[in-house]
């Protein structure tokens, strides 16, 4: 979509919250600073971009060669809508988040002029970045504000990089001149430093008393984690976890702030310095961020069971990993939306890596329009795959795994296993209502050499058999599709790979006259599919 068709819908949803996106000269400056400066001794792991609209600048920085992890803060959910796909989005609204916990190498803001000031402030002070890249009025070297801050952190290095105007902009003209601002706030080594010095503001008149008195040993603590058992899955858990998450913080900020002011000598009578209690402020934080998103995550049945085993083990690990971002109610609506986008990506990806397992030139027949002859006996192995080629309903798969001999009750293999569970994942997907947890893809033992094994599905209400599958001693496994689950799989497999561009075309190529029904049928995940999104946009 176009910035000015973006603009408009921006406007239309009161979403435009002064949404100019940085300038084409701006970015590439910033991007050629970045590969210049050698002042880290280390490479650029990750980006933040704060304000990140349509993901203008982290587009750039994923084109480079190396490109880093990437991180967006932004308010509107038409715009996080487009940058999930493209970054983890860790927070929505600016002024609700916490950038002390955000270990990021580099931080990007182009903030909303009418509150330059403010933004650049809070960056500046809370950012644990070693880089941050501000574009701001011209007017901010007369801000006592952002001077103050530099000051509270000690910044000794700042640049002014370039004088650049908007007046020009490819996508959003306005009359604002700028400076793009480098600012160093510190050495890869000191990764605490934002967080220590809020500690040093908050509890500084405790830890100078104790500096007075003689450090005991160090006590060893344990966290107590959250209890969720009263928790019902459905609509209303987000909001029932947000509401505990901030009676949680609520009584950890309390429980601090009394710890500030208590006396020195109980403090260490109990054998407690400011160095415990600024480790368990930092991990108690850390730790009830994570333990929200788990047990939120927990509740995301509706869409991991869309998935085959490896991508819903991607999309677990990618949120796993990305626990640190603050767990507030607009965020959660931004993290779902993130899942949503990835997790249709997954279900595509997965319908045409499970297909092109299956190819071979036993199990496939040309289009239509396909003149190439078949010159190899298999192209599994092969790193380039055939094009404009549909699968038969009955696939011999060589070399599958089949029955593991090796065991002493010649068990159902593991990889075998695996693939029945991703075909009947994605026959699931395209319609055919069957069981993607069966049991017979567990208890292996049951499995004989050569007996065939039915699998069955619902197809509008009526019950029919989806798969026969034999396995064999020497490895291979034969399996004979439902026709219909077959057309299915090879319509939707040739439009994701763009050889059917339309279901007349995918009638004329495969030379069925059900085709056309199959196209754009594979199952696609939106709000409604979560009830926490559908009781948001009810």
């Amino acid at each position: 979509m176009s910035v000015q068709k973006l603009v408009k819908v921006l406007k239309q949803n009161s979403e435009d919250h002064e949404f100019y996106p940085t300038t084409d000269e701006i970015i590439k400056r910033m991007i050629e600073k970045c590969g210049v400066d050698d002042w880290c001794g280390c490479s650029i792991k990750s980006v933040l971009d704060i304000g990140a609209g349509n993901g203008k600048v982290l587009l750039a920085f994923k084109a480079l060669k190396h490109a880093p992890d990437l991180y967006a803060i932004e308010k509107s959910l038409i715009l996080c809508g487009q940058l999930s796909k493209l970054a983890f989005v860790v927070g929505t609204d600016f002024r609700e988040q916490s950038l002390l916990s955000k270990e990021i190498d580099l931080t990007f803001c182009n903030p909303p002029y009418s509150e330059f000031e403010q933004w650049a402030v809070k960056i500046i002070r809370e950012s644990a970045s070693i880089l941050v890249y501000l574009v701001l009025p011209e007017r901010w070297t007369l801000s006592t504000a952002i001077r103050d801050a530099l000051e509270y952190r000690e910044v000794k290095a700042v640049k002014i990089l370039g004088f650049y105007s908007f007046e020009d902009s490819e996508d959003r003209p306005a009359r604002a001149k700028v400076n793009l601002i480098q600012i160093v706030l510190r050495q890869r080594e000191d990764k605490d430093e934002a967080f220590n010095r809020f500690f040093n503001l908050q509890f500084g008149d405790l830890k100078a008393r104790f500096e007075q008195a003689e450090k005991p040993e160090e006590p060893n603590y344990t966290k107590k984690d959250p209890k969720f058992q009263a928790l019902v899955g459905g609509k209303n858990i987000l909001e029932a976890l947000v509401s505990l998450y901030d009676a949680d913080m609520a009584r950890t900020k309390k429980n601090f702030d009394l710890a500030g002011a208590l006396d020195v000598d109980l403090l260490r009578e109990l054998h407690v310095t400011p160095k415990d209690i600024l480790a368990c402020l930092k991990t108690r934080l850390t730790g009830l961020k994570q333990e929200y998103w788990r047990e939120l995550f927990s509740h995301m049945e509706a869409v991991t069971n869309r998935l085959c085993v490896k991508k819903r083990n991607a999309l677990l690990g990618v949120l796993n990993a990305n626990g640190h971002v603050d767990f507030t109610a607009e965020n959660s609506y931004a993290v779902l939306m993130w899942i949503l986008n990835n997790a249709n990506q997954y279900i595509d990806e997965q319908l045409i890596e499970t297909f092109e397992v299956m190819v071979s030139k036993a199990n496939v027949k040309r289009y239509k329009s396909n003149v190439k002859p078949f010159t190899e006996d298999s192209w599994r192995y092969n790193q380039e795959k055939p094009t404009h080629v549909a699968l038969e309903y009955r696939i011999v798969l060589e070399y599958m795994g089949g029955i593991d001999a090796s065991w002493s009750t010649h068990r159902f293999s593991d990889r075998t296993a695996e693939f029945l569970g991703d075909l009947l994942t994605v026959a699931h997907n395209l319609g055919f209502m069957c069981n993607t947890q069966d049991s017979r893809l567990f208890n292996r033992e049951c499995w004989k050499a050569g007996t065939a094994e039915h699998f069955y599905c619902t197809i509008n209400g009526e019950r029919d058999e989806l798969l026969e599958v034999r396995a064999f001693m020497n490895h291979n496994v034969h399996i004979r599709m439902n026709q219909g689950f077959a057309l299915a799989l090879n319509v939707e497999h040739g439009r994701l790979k763009g050889w059917l561009k339309n279901p007349k075309q995918a009638t004329e190529e495969l030379n069925d006259l059900q085709a056309a029904a199959c196209f754009g049928i594979c199952y696609r995940l939106i709000e409604s599919s979560v009830p926490m999104l559908a009781e948001r946009t009810a």
